[in-house]
């Protein structure tokens, strides 16, 4: 023990202590070079925020026809068109001087006292595309512009306090890694009509089982992810490494040499099929939330928490992904709980931040300073977790129920067949800032 601490000494005078010296001479330089990035990301982030607040949005509403007997998979059309209208910021000015952010959509299932009604929030400028992008696959669909339904209550909870309400939130996120795919509305379909199932139905039951007073809220908030992003790398990796454990090295009577065995199962073949197949298609970076409302003296807990829960868990399947409930955007908190301490603020912070970030179809900040910026006391803004869905998925969780929901009169619809689009639809709105669409100057000024 001597020889050890004297050799300890020995290094600590000889290397580390003059090491440290150097640092602590060299404090101006730390300081700068952290000025310089805090100086930076603090840029960028008021730069987005100004982006932002400069976005204007419309809430549209899908009437449904009486009868839609087309499968999900003419949604996952719609959002593939939604994918190929995907920005990003690519040079120096788009991000510090314009503070460009990818565009993201809100597609929302809302039941008002059992009713349901579809949305979709969007850009303006997109508002055309994403009409005719409906109208091209659903003809006998409407889509109408509506008033925002989340203004019908106030934005702060205490005033939904006052009102004799109360309300419960949570969002849903993946249980294993991304490249995993949920069960998609494939699965769910049957040569045998009588066997088909709508992937929709079980929510949609639950949604119309609420009593006239209550509200349901739900919303899939999306964003394009980047091709040449995390999700696609990590989802090579994992492939990668799902063939590597199944690949070894065997000895062959009479030869000096390894050679190659694969050996697997019928069962990891189809996962690793299923995977690559899951990869193959355009994602978007997801956050699943809804909100319940009620007045407090018919609250009940349990029909957004394990009703729409167990909805959803339709969707699992046990050797690829399922969902799992984001606990810490739970409005629900116990002195049983880390960290012990202020249950019923951390309760309040939760749901005024839920809602909130509900009003705003908010996805998580994705720079630091942003999550500083946007916390409050007793909730540090990184609870939201973003799954990544494809276009399959999106579908089987967002798409026109079929004829084959059950609870078809409790639906918002189409009173009178639809003919088609009206002539001359303008797909475009505002030709310049749509992505790959190039407008000459002729043009701009109709000539």
């Amino acid at each position: 023990m001597p020889q050890i601490r004297e050799s300890f000494y020995l290094l600590y005078q000889t290397a580390l202590l003059p090491g440290f010296k150097v640092i602590a001479r060299l404090w101006w330089l730390w300081l700068f070079i952290f000025s310089v990035v805090l100086v930076k990301n603090m840029i960028r982030y008021w730069r987005t925020l100004v982006y932002r607040k400069d976005m204007r949005w419309v809430l549209l509403e899908i009437l449904i026809p009486r009868e839609v007997r087309k499968s999900p998979k003419a949604m996952e059309q719609i959002f593939s068109q939604i994918y190929s209208l995907r920005n990003s910021a690519e040079n120096w000015s788009e991000k510090y001087v314009e503070g460009e952010v990818t565009a993201w959509w809100s597609f929302e299932i809302a039941s008002f006292g059992g009713e349901i009604h579809l949305f979709i929030r969007t850009l303006a400028k997109y508002k055309n595309i994403i009409e005719s992008n409906i109208y091209s696959v659903y003809n006998d669909a409407e889509v109408v512009e509506s008033a925002d339904y989340v203004d019908r209550l106030p934005a702060k909870t205490t005033d939904i306090y006052k009102m004799g309400m109360d309300l419960f939130g949570l969002e849903l996120a993946l249980g294993r890694e991304d490249a995993y795919p949920i069960k998609t509305y494939p699965e769910f379909e049957n040569m045998e009509e009588e066997r088909s199932l709508d992937p929709l139905s079980n929510l949609i039951e639950v949604l119309s089982k609420i009593k006239k007073e209550e509200q349901l809220w739900l919303q899939l908030v999306v964003r394009p992810v980047d091709p040449a992003g995390d999700y696609q790398k990590k989802g090579r990796k994992l492939v990668k490494e799902m063939k590597e454990k199944t690949v070894g090295k065997a000895k062959v009577i009479g030869s000096d040499k390894d050679t190659v065995m694969i050996s697997r199962t019928p069962g990891e073949i189809e996962v690793i099929e299923t995977v690559e197949k899951n990869l193959a298609k355009a994602a978007f970076e997801t956050v699943i939330r809804y909100i319940y409302l009620s007045p407090r003296s018919i609250f009940n807990r349990n029909l957004p928490y394990r009703g729409v829960r167990g909805a959803f868990a339709q969707y699992s399947t046990q050797n690829m992904n399922y969902f799992i409930p984001n606990i810490p955007t739970r409005t629900m908190v116990w002195w049983g709980k880390p960290p012990f301490l202020f249950p019923k603020k951390r309760e309040e912070a939760r749901k005024q931040r839920i809602l909130q970030s509900y009003r705003n179809r908010a996805l998580p900040e994705e720079m630091l300073i942003g999550k500083i910026f946007n916390s409050q006391i007793f909730y540090f803004d990184k609870k939201s977790r973003i799954s990544v869905f494809n276009t399959e998925s999106l579908a089987t969780l967002f798409h026109l129920p079929s004829f084959l929901v059950l609870t078809a009169p409790f639906i918002k619809r189409v009173e009178a067949k639809r003919l088609g689009p009206p002539a001359g639809l303008q797909i475009f709105g505002g030709e310049e800032d749509v992505p790959g669409l190039k407008v000459s100057e002729g043009n701009k000024n109709g000539k």
